[in-house]
């Protein structure tokens, strides 16, 4: 499928909503038969779009990066320094990519990881990491096409009554695929 035409830029206030329903569905397609359907079924986009306004408004994280095409959002990257425990400062971490799935295949999720691997070596990082389910083959082949590779941490959480395993994978800014100095 080709690349549609796609506008990459932060967040406003006014992407609230969008986001939410983004993040929502995105979940819903990505996650189906990784996490309990019933969890799934009853995401709120309405309450996520509040909390998207929020964190916006009041400036608690970076800005996500949306990728608007002439349907409106297709999808949103965040990045924001690490906040696990065996990190230092100079780390980064993509904190959120999500794509509705009509634009999987379309270079769209791409443009959105090198504006976060942008932000992020713009910030001043030197390396980042983002966590991954470890049932999610198809983000975990993303995520070794973009140049990652496992650092052998796992976490668990419990979402939804089950109990889901995270991997970490890492990079140095200087190897990440696409961020090397593109502008998206």
């Amino acid at each position: 499928m080709p690349m549609p035409t796609v506008e990459i830029r932060r967040a406003t206030e006014n992407d609230a909503r969008d986001l939410a329903l983004v993040h929502v569905q995105a979940w819903q397609w990505a996650y189906r038969g990784l996490m309990p359907d019933a969890l799934l079924d009853g995401l709120d986009a309405e309450r996520r779009a509040r909390n998207w306004q929020q964190l916006i408004r009041e400036g608690q994280v970076p800005r996500p990066h949306v990728a608007v095409t002439g349907s409106g959002v297709a999808g949103f990257s965040h990045a924001d320094t690490s906040g696990d425990e065996d990190a230092g400062s100079e780390t980064g971490e993509v904190t959120a990519i999500y794509l509705l799935e009509d634009y999987v295949g379309t270079g769209v999720g791409r443009s959105l990881w090198e504006a976060a691997t942008n932000q992020l070596r713009e910030s001043g990082h030197t390396a980042f990491s983002v966590w991954v389910l470890d049932s999610n083959r198809r983000g975990r082949n993303f995520y070794e096409r973009m140049g990652m590779s496992l650092d052998g941490a796992t976490k668990e959480q419990v979402i939804g009554g089950s109990t889901l395993t995270e991997v970490r994978y890492r990079s140095s800014l200087g190897d990440a695929a696409g961020g090397l100095g593109r502008s998206v």
